[in-house]
Parts: structure tokens; sequence; C-alpha cells
């Protein structure tokens, strides 16, 4: 069968899953479904299939049927577009209006939208969920508690399976898991997360026995909760105090980066004070809180409204808990092995990788065959054994820059993309090397999608189809 050919099925109309159903393909493994093969090289000047221009987000590119689609904000509107995978012509453009009000650093347009073949599902910070037919036209909304309670905003993407979609809302306060009817948007369950805020996806794991599983990696814990009725299941405890990375199966375990980087990072002062400690020095107006007159550190008052959960501008004991944890609490990359019972910490990490060189807080894990790969800021890409964590080759891949968008594969080359837009091609091997990399000097947030031999990548001016046009 011919590559050509191969990509014209794969982005036919379907009512198969979709061929890139959601933040990372489908189920978040970052894997090219069917019979993939990614190009060698991403070059605008010989294998550009189209261009065409965007309103800006950071929402990443979905497919199915046929169609493309993505988020946006622009001019006081949240967008859900829609565009043919195949020739880029826009079908349509969908406008909800807002505040116009940005979260922190991040877009009004950071989730990206799920998809299951009949349905586009756009979830944006200010206005919750929204589902759209394939033909554009709005089928139900529903708040499901926007806006949200997280100091930069919605980031964490709906998840479709079965009947139901699932988003995970880690929030400053109340964070809760919640499952909706995905044909009518009507919530089916709702339980709470002994979390604080948080950026992660879940994913879904089905075992031989028993209900489908929500995997939901947030802070201090991975959790794990029944698809059918949210009931918590299994937990491991030992993660960072933010999460941002999506777990990944692989066999009969779950890979999770839950790293991030301790709170001395941003130069908040290290704590070895208890509480009431802090408060007795600090309270200079005897209300039992501290103010950030009565704390004169500049560098912390810029991270302020990270650690103050509540909002209301000075810090009281759950605050400062947390400011501790984040000093402390900076977890790890690590493999659980799936099928346990209630609290697992002890009894199924299969291992665990502390080492700093090579972590990123951001990046989701990719497995290819056997081997697990990590990159970080700086262009650092780690190769490890995916079952036992042993540590391989560790070199630098593209430039020394951030890195936002996490490596995909089509099972045999994997994709990298950095935030100013070098997009470099290896190979998927545990002694992995460069095969290509190109400039594309835009700024891309967006991890890209691979459908057949088409690679869909979005910047903060375009969305990009690239493949090899060959019969």
């Amino acid at each position: 069968m011919s590559i050509l050919f191969t990509t014209l099925l794969a982005l036919a109309p379907s009512n198969q899953d979709p061929a890139w159903g959601g933040f990372r393909g489908n189920n978040g493994a970052g894997l090219a479904t069917g019979d993939a093969a990614l190009p060698e090289k991403l070059d605008r000047e010989a294998n550009q299939i189209w261009r065409t221009e965007l309103p800006k987000g950071y929402s990443s590119p979905v497919v199915a049927g046929g169609r493309v689609f993505l988020t946006g904000a622009e001019d006081k509107r949240l967008l859900t577009l829609c565009f043919d995978a195949e020739t880029g012509e826009k079908k349509w453009r969908k406008s909800i209006e807002y505040d116009g009000s940005r979260v922190g650093a991040n877009s009004a347009a950071a989730p990206t939208p799920a998809t299951d073949g009949e349905r586009v599902y756009a979830l944006f910070h200010h206005i919750g969920l929204v589902a759209y037919g394939l033909d554009g036209e709005e089928q139900w909304r529903n708040g499901i508690g926007a806006p949200f309670d997280l100091p930069h905003g919605l980031a964490a993407s709906p998840v479709v399976h079965a009947d139901r979609i699932v988003v995970q809302l880690d929030e400053d306060d109340e964070s809760h898991l919640i499952a909706l009817d995905k044909k009518t948007g009507k919530e089916l369950w709702k339980v709470a997360r002994a979390s604080t805020h948080g950026y992660s996806t879940p994913i879904v794991y089905v075992p031989e026995e028993g209900p489908a599983q929500v995997i939901a990696s947030g802070a201090l814990q991975l959790a794990a909760y029944s698809l059918e009725d949210g009931e918590k299941l299994w937990w491991v405890n030992g993660s960072a105090w933010q999460v941002k990375a999506v777990p990944v199966l692989h066999g009969d375990l779950c890979i999770v980066n839950a790293y991030m980087v301790p709170s001395s990072e941003f130069g908040a002062p290290r704590l070895t004070q208890t509480w009431e400690e802090l408060r007795d020095e600090k309270d200079g107006d005897g209300d039992g809180l501290v103010s950030k007159e009565e704390w004169p550190v500049e560098v912390l008052h810029q991270a302020w409204f990270i650690f103050d959960l509540d909002g209301d501008g000075k810090i009281d004991q759950d605050d400062y808990e947390y400011l501790v944890r984040a000093g402390t609490a900076t977890g790890a990359l690590y493999a659980v092995r799936l099928g346990g019972k209630g609290d697992v910490t002890d009894s199924h990490v299969a291992w665990r990788y502390e080492k700093r060189r090579g972590m990123s807080d951001v990046i989701s894990p990719l497995v290819v065959g056997e081997t697990l790969f990590l990159l970080r800021d700086g262009g650092l890409l780690t190769a490890m054994d995916a079952a036992s964590g042993k540590l391989g080759k560790q070199e630098r891949v593209g430039s020394t820059d951030m890195y936002f968008a996490s490596p995909v594969t089509d099972g045999e080359r994997i994709l990298t993309v950095s935030l100013s837009g070098d997009v470099s091609v290896l190979s998927g091997k545990a002694d992995w090397e460069v095969l290509s990399t190109v400039e594309m000097d835009e700024q891309i947030w967006s991890t890209p999608a691979i459908v057949g031999d088409r690679v869909y990548l979005r910047s903060q001016a375009a969305l990009y189809c690239f493949g090899d046009n060959r019969e």
C-alpha cells in the first residue's frame, strides 16, 4: 500500500477511533495510530503541503474524519476551528464571547480539544466545555465550574472514552475529577481530589478485568479512579508539589513524570520555621496572617499568586505549608506496576529516577518500543530502559532553547519542537541520532499531530501540514 493511499485512508471520514483524538494523540501516548510514516525532515520548501493562518493559542491540533480541529482566542472571543486535513481549507469557525482576560502566563485557549470522530469537545478556562458536531453545530455546553481557580489558568485537556468525557480540574481549592455524558453534557459523577493546582491531563487504562480506570497525576499523588462511577481505586504518593506532564502506559506499567523545580528556583527563601514560628515573627498587626508588607521579600512577592491559595492577599497556615512543600516535594520520574488496590506506594513502584539532569517539569515522557524518552529545556534528550529505568544515552538535540511541545512518534522516528521553532526528527532507538533539524523561526507551544505521512504543526502564526507526497 502506498504512503499516499495510507494517508488518504487515515484522513477519510469514519466511525472508528479518531486518527489523533486528543492532547498527544489517542490516550496521551504521543504515538501515531495505524501505518504512519514521519518524514525524515520537515522543510517548508521541500515538503510543506499547506499553511493556513491562525489566531493565537496554545492548544494542539487533533484529527478525525478528515478534519483538523483547534482552538484559539482573538478579540474577546474564544474560537473553535475546523480545517480540511488534506487541503487546509477552513470548514467552519465558531466563537463564544468572553471577558478577554489572560490568566497568568497562559493562553485563554490552552487546553487541546478532544474528538471521538463524532463530535469535537472544546474546553476553555473562562467558559468550560462546549461540544460541536463535525459540521460545527453546537450540541451542548456545560460550564463545569468555570472560570477556574488556577494561577496560570486551565491547561488540562478533556479526555473522551466510551460514552463519557472526563476533565481533571486540579485547582487551588476544591480540586476534582468530573465525568460527563458525551452526547448530552450531563454530569455523571464528580469526585473530590486532595490536590492543589496542576496542569496535567489524565489517561484511561482498561484492565483485563474490572472497570476502566482514569489515571490522574496531581500534586503529591498519582491516583486512579473508576471511569464508571469515580471511585478511587489506587494511589501512589511522592509526586511533586505541582504536576504538568501526562502519564503514559507501557505494558503493565504506568510511567509518570511528576517532577517540579523547587521554589528556590524562583528565588523563594528556604523555609525551616513552623507556621507558628513564622506567624509569631512576621504578623505585625495581629490578624493571624502574614501580608506582603510583613514579609518584604520581592521575589516571593512576584510568586505570591502561586502560593496564596485562597487569593486573599495574605499567607495563612495552608498557604505556608504549601510553600514549604514547594521547596521540598520535587517529585521524580517513576513507573508504577498496574493492578494494585489502595495505597500502593510501597508495593507497586517499579523504579524511580530523581537525578536533576534530564528532568523536565513540563514535557510528557514518550515510549518507543522498549525505550523511554524524556526531553527537557536546553534540548537535553534522555533515553532510558522503560522497564527498569536504567539510564541510557543523554545528549542535546536541536537548540539550547525552552521546550513546551512534547515529543511524538510514528513508532520509528521521533519529532521534537522547541519554543523558538527548531523542528528535529530523530531515530527512535536507544542510541538515537538526529536525522534533521529545521528552523521554523516561529514560536511553537503546541504538540504536533502525526496522521499517516502527514504532520500537523501549530505555531503562533499558522497551522502547517507537512508530508512526503510519494505514491
